[in-house]
């Protein structure tokens, strides 16, 4: 066996421990807690309230940001967490993204009404401008003293841009690819 399939191997093992430590938190210290539960709530009910809300005309292209949106979330906390500039003490299962919960429901469906009731570009971005400080400044710290999440090496005002350029840049594209404009 060469040093990397060894070195490989622990790696694997050492990952593997992880794993059932993470596992046996989650069962023992985060499976049916009070925030657990409101982690299922963000999950589902934003969705429940996009369907009633949501244009019927134009759910293809709504989605379309949504999903956007909920690729960038999810990939941005992948590495927020990865080096560990924040971690999400609850998670709703131990095999997904840690933040599912509140990306792929109350962040992704807020992110799409907007989307929704603002199409104009100026509109749009003076509301994403305000979501996004709603966020940062309101909804991080909420979330931090709620014990969900917790920032390690991190500071609310750096999410602010992050926000909003993520939003922005989602509905450069959508409008691109469904309208075909050129790049």
């Amino acid at each position: 066996m060469t040093d990397s399939s060894m070195q490989y191997n622990e790696i694997l093992a050492v990952q593997s421990q992880l794993h059932e430590l993470q596992y046996k938190h989650w069962l023992h210290h985060e499976l049916f807690t009070y925030q657990w539960w409101a982690l299922v709530v963000l999950l589902i009910i934003p969705w429940i309230i996009w369907w009633k809300l949501v244009d019927k005309t134009k759910t293809a292209i709504i989605l379309a940001y949504g999903i956007y949106i909920m690729f960038v979330v999810t990939a941005m906390d992948a590495i927020g967490s990865a080096l560990q500039l924040w971690i999400y003490p609850i998670k709703l299962l131990p095999i997904i993204p840690d933040s599912i919960g509140i990306n792929w429901g109350l962040l992704t469906v807020a992110h799409m009404l907007v989307y929704q009731y603002f199409p104009r570009w100026k509109s749009f971005i003076v509301a994403e401008s305000i979501f996004a400080a709603v966020l940062a400044f309101l909804g991080e710290p909420f979330a931090e003293w709620y014990g969900v999440y917790t920032p390690l090496q991190w500071e609310h005002i750096s999410s602010f841009p992050i926000y909003l350029m993520k939003a922005v840049i989602g509905k450069w594209l959508i409008e691109r690819l469904v309208f075909h404009k050129k790049f």
